[in-house]
């Protein structure tokens, strides 16, 4: 069980660093060329506060969410073997 509890572990750690970067990327590219295209000073000072919080949100989960995986995978890894149920040794017939 463990194991594909791990894999679990790893590929919500892979999602989560790619929907990060790919968001990151796409709401960058659309600030850019908004500010860019626009030069107005007021769209600037309107859309920064929630572009930073959009920045730092994605930063959490590009960070975070790997983290938390890797810590629980780290867990589960050190703790499974200790829950496996071995089967008890026969003794010989007298």
């Amino acid at each position: 069980m463990d194991l594909s509890f791990v894999s679990v572990l790893d590929s919500i750690r892979s999602v989560a660093i790619t929907f990060a970067i790919g968001a990151f990327v796409v709401i960058n590219g659309v600030a850019l060329v908004a500010f860019l295209g626009n030069r107005s000073r007021a769209m600037v000072q309107k859309w920064t506060s929630p572009w930073l919080a959009a920045n730092l949100l994605l930063l959490g989960v590009g960070a975070g969410v790997p983290l938390a995986t890797g810590i629980c995978k780290t867990v589960v890894q050190a703790i499974a073997p200790a829950l496996t149920v071995q089967e008890a040794p026969t003794l010989p017939a007298n």
